[in-house]
């Protein structure tokens, strides 16, 4: 009896889990990019590298996300500021997010988007008198949601979470409204003639 409820209680809060899970915002899905941009630039340097000191570089926009990069590699041990270390310069090139075309989600469905978050970088690793490599990085990340969702998953005030907005189709906004009174036209009509028979 009592592992029954157990049972049913940790199926509840999986249930609801999966039903109401949160839309991850564009500015957690470039956090996401950017600790995977740090183990790709970690797979590409030499093995023998480590720790190292790290120069960023990027536009002015998204000068704030420098601390994010040294998190990451803080964090796995690798980043130092000791001047006879050798130097890792990461350039931030491009953050893009766009969307496409709105589709609907079945005849009578809300209308979706594809989301598509890019994020470029490139690299290079030496010291004061050569530099030993240099590559490029791109991390990219996909999903579908709701066209009504735009508004929630962009920040406000960060201009780099915003992506251009689509405009919703107007001949099929137009069309459901048409639908639903057609239903209910016919619905009268023949609610009528199978009475009067």
């Amino acid at each position: 009896m009592r592992t029954t409820k157990v049972i049913s209680i940790v199926l509840f809060f999986t249930i609801s889990n999966l039903l109401f899970s949160q839309t991850k915002s564009n500015l957690e899905i470039i956090y996401s990019l950017i600790e995977n941009n740090v183990c790709q630039l970690l797979i590409k340097l030499p093995h023998e590298v480590s720790p190292f000191q790290f120069e960023y570089f990027s536009q002015t926009e998204y000068e704030s996300l420098e601390n994010r990069f040294i998190y990451h590699l803080s964090s796995k041990g690798l980043f130092t500021n000791d001047s006879s270390a050798a130097k890792v310069k990461f350039s931030l090139d491009e953050i893009s997010i766009t969307y496409s075309e709105p589709f609907r989600n079945g005849l009578l469905g809300d209308f979706k988007i594809e989301r598509n978050v890019k994020l470029n970088g490139t690299f290079n690793f030496g010291d004061k008198d050569k530099i030993y490599h240099s590559d490029m990085i791109e991390s990219v990340y996909s999903d579908t949601l709701f066209y009504s969702e735009i508004s929630e998953v962009e920040a406000q005030t960060l201009a780099i979470t915003h992506g251009t907005k689509p405009d919703e189709p107007l001949f099929e906004s137009l069309l459901e409204p048409v639908i639903a009174v057609g239903a209910v036209i016919v619905t009268i009509i023949l609610l009528f003639t199978v009475r009067s028979k």
